[in-house]
């Protein structure tokens, strides 16, 4: 038995995402051509998948740039409830959307409670069984695949969340191709991606803001905001003050100094100083 029993008649072959839905037989799932053994109702679409090719398409030159109205952050909702377990920011976005699926992409440890609370229907997807690293808990698992290969019709999906992952993604326009195609239209993206934080946990893909503007551009999304994060002196401050008593303290001082000479000094605004400074940013798109 599944451990999302939701999830029955919802997955797919990851190559043949819009065919007929995977069945259950014995401890697995058939019907992909290779086997999707399952550990503990986890199906692994993912140890014994073959090879394959997929290809990309870019068109050059590419121009696209966010508007200043993009680049501001969004309002808050200053009141999120308590069980809220996220960046109160988000709130507003994942509470006025449309409740269905929501496919939490690289979940790690999720937040199941908080996003089903909100309404939606949750399945976490990670590329193990166990990559959580927020903490020592286990990682709360419904699919084990790979972001590039998702076993779930085209349009099946009414929200993805991904906090931090596609930083760690070999190939993130193809992954955000496929999110896309998972996505229902109007279907909404929120997450955030490194950009100046360091290298961790093999990170090879941090965007700068026009850079992850245009990754999701070019993946058919329409790009509503992207907004900074941690600064970089808030980040890496265990480092830059040696893990002294108060370095957090220390950071975000270096922040609020810094950007208040910039307003001073430089005709650039705090706010897009900041956006070039960020160790974190964020980002809200939708499906067209």
């Amino acid at each position: 038995m599944l451990k999302n029993v939701k999830l029955l008649g919802l997955l797919r072959p990851p190559d043949d995402p819009d065919g007929e839905p995977l069945k259950l037989e014995g401890n697995g799932l058939v019907g992909a051509g290779w086997p999707i053994p399952m550990a503990n109702g986890i199906p692994d679409f993912v140890t014994y998948a073959p090879p394959v090719r997929r290809s990309i398409t870019f068109n050059i030159p590419i121009e696209d740039r966010p508007s200043n109205e993009v680049l501001k952050p969004p309002l808050c909702d200053g009141n999120p409830p308590v069980w809220f377990k996220e960046e109160k920011h988000k709130y507003a976005f994942l509470k006025g959307h449309r409740k269905g699926f929501l496919l939490d992409a690289g979940c790690g440890q999720g937040n199941r409670n908080t996003l089903e609370m909100l309404g939606y229907d949750y399945i976490g997807l990670d590329i193990s069984f166990n990559s959580g690293q927020r903490n020592q808990e286990p990682a709360d698992v419904d699919v084990v695949a790979d972001c590039h290969r998702l076993p779930f019709p085209s349009e099946s999906i009414e929200a993805v969340y991904s906090t931090a992952v596609l930083e760690h993604l070999y190939c993130p326009p193809l992954a955000l191709q496929e999110i896309n195609r998972v996505l229902r239209p109007g279907g909404l993206m929120v997450g955030s991606c490194s950009f100046l934080e360091g290298e961790h946990y093999d990170s090879q893909c941090h965007h700068t803001y026009l850079g992850l503007y245009r990754l999701l551009k070019f993946a058919g999304l329409d790009v509503r905001h992207i907004y900074p994060g941690l600064s970089l002196w808030e980040i890496h401050s265990p480092s830059i003050y040696f893990s002294l008593p108060g370095n957090k303290w220390m950071g975000k001082l270096h922040r609020i100094l810094y950007l208040r000479l910039v307003s001073i000094k430089s005709k650039e605004s705090p706010q897009m100083r900041l956006l070039r400074h960020a160790a974190v940013l964020h980002f809200v798109a939708v499906k067209p």
